[in-house]
């Protein structure tokens, strides 16, 4: 029973992370018309806890650009890794990559590993032609899905947040997909915060989504709740997401940023 809780737990840090990140994909202008907050060699890290345990680490990378299908692409990556304590119970070494048009108006492919007991290779391949998103795991396809034009996958929407315009009770909502389910995210902006951590105070924008429509622990949860604190500066790094659900505090913690 202990085995089973820290699966999902750890499974649930990174939907929980990935979640905080999409809520902010809202719809804006060409952002190529726009200088983008982040470069090429930049390297996000965080600290992973859950209570008072520390379960592990996650890292977001901007990969050199790419080439899918003979058009120029952003590459980006995450990177998930339980510490040897949850190891003894249940190992995660995760890799997800989303890649985006040039322009960063929408993605192109997904792709994440996953590794451990629920072994996956799955790839959602985007046809803007169609509309469509179309999601498989070790080559297994299912059907496409439909969704709509400047939709982003979960890494990729982690830095089309970073380029809005935060407002005060600003409500925010947008389009994401995972390859098997469409859906419209919808959150709000409180206001401004200091918040202090090891790393650093920062000035911050606390934010809100919904997570009503989330299934797993959160449709087991009563009052279910996601905040985060989002840098207000240019480059708008969420410094802190914490969730909280029936099975305790889930909380990302900045440790560096390069």
């Amino acid at each position: 029973m202990q085995k089973q809780c820290i699966r999902i737990r750890c499974r649930q840090f990174i939907v929980v992370f990935l979640m905080g990140a999409l809520f902010f994909s809202t719809s804006l202008s060409n952002a190529g018309e726009n200088i983008l907050p982040f470069s090429i060699g930049e390297e996000i890290q965080y600290s992973v806890s859950w209570e008072m345990i520390r379960a592990g680490k996650a890292k977001f990378k901007v990969l050199p650009f790419t080439t899918l299908n003979g058009k120029k692409a952003y590459h980006f990556l995450l990177e998930v890794k339980s510490n040897n304590y949850i190891d003894m119970l249940y190992k995660i070494r995760d890799k997800l990559e989303g890649f985006t048009d040039i322009e960063f108006t929408q993605s192109l492919l997904y792709k994440k590993t996953q590794s451990g007991k629920d072994k996956r290779e799955v790839m959602v391949q985007f046809d803007w032609e169609k509309k469509t998103a179309r999601y498989s795991n070790f080559g297994g396809k299912r059907d496409p899905i439909q969704i709509p034009l400047k939709t982003f996958d979960p890494v990729s929407a982690f830095y089309k947040m970073r380029v809005i315009d935060f407002k005060t009770d600003q409500n925010l909502f947008f389009p994401v997909t995972d390859g098997k389910k469409y859906f419209m995210q919808e959150g709000k902006v409180l206001g401004r915060a200091k918040i202090t951590l090891p790393s650093g105070t920062f000035d911050t924008y606390l934010l809100v989504p919904r997570v009503n429509h989330l299934s797993g622990v959160f449709k087991k949860s009563k009052n279910p709740t996601v905040k985060l604190w989002v840098t207000a500066d240019d480059r708008k790094i969420p410094v802190r997401i914490k969730v909280k659900v029936f099975i305790g505090s889930i909380i990302f913690d900045l440790v560096s940023m390069k």
